[in-house]
């Protein structure tokens, strides 16, 4: 059965001195703990939250993993192979989707097309209106070592450079929010909503979940 959920208007809440991370104050928690192709590895505990204000997107991943990696530093780079926490969205009735992917560091991979195979790359200056924050934190507790990493993001609606939407206000939509880590020695492919493939996949876009945006 496909998720669901209702993404809040903050818009009324928000003024200049609300920092990125004080947004998601009293936005509640979704988790990522679908594990369609894999059985947990360990304590593995992913969340996220999202919001908007009319104009941009919020979303706030919380990942707590035994394994950490971060290597890629340049926008577009192949992130999945890190760490990463991914957010797949199609807005309105829109065939094509957008994914956003993002390693510990920050570092996006974006990209929009029709399926796994028909994708374009969108370019760096794009990529650069969105704001990210991290934070990183190692736990030695009972003989074991987990990290948990948190971004805070902000995705502007200009960003969405093949749409033509005004706002997101009462926007309907279709998306997915995922955990991978291809190159990690224990890869793993997560997801909010539970998908059905022989294969990983996260292009899948009848495993889409409903998001109304408020």
């Amino acid at each position: 059965m496909k998720n669901k959920l209702v993404v809040p208007d903050i818009s009324k809440s928000l003024n200049k001195k609300t920092s990125l991370k004080k947004v998601f104050k009293f936005i509640d928690y979704h988790n990522i703990d679908q594990y369609s192709w894999e059985t947990p590895n360990g304590p593995e505990h992913i969340r996220f939250k999202i919001a908007h204000d009319n104009k941009n997107i919020y979303l706030h991943y919380d990942v707590i993993e035994l394994e950490m990696a971060a290597r890629y530093l340049n926008h577009n780079d192949p992130v999945c192979k890190d760490s990463c926490v991914e957010f797949f969205i199609s807005l309105q009735d829109d065939p094509s989707y957008y994914n956003f992917e993002f390693n510990p560091l920050g570092t996006i991979l974006f990209g929009y097309g029709l399926d796994r195979y028909q994708r374009q790359l969108i370019d760096i200056e794009t990529i650069d209106l969105i704001k990210v924050k991290t934070k990183i934190k190692r736990i030695n507790q009972h003989d074991l070592t987990t990290f948990n990493w948190k971004l805070y993001i902000k995705i502007p609606l200009k960003t969405f450079a093949f749409s033509t939407i005004k706002s997101f206000e009462k926007l309907k939509a279709r998306a997915n929010f995922y955990k991978c880590g291809d190159d990690l020695s224990k890869p793993h492919y997560i997801s909010w909503t539970p998908i059905k493939s022989e294969k990983p996949d996260f292009h899948l876009k009848s495993y889409f979940g409903e998001i109304d945006f408020n």
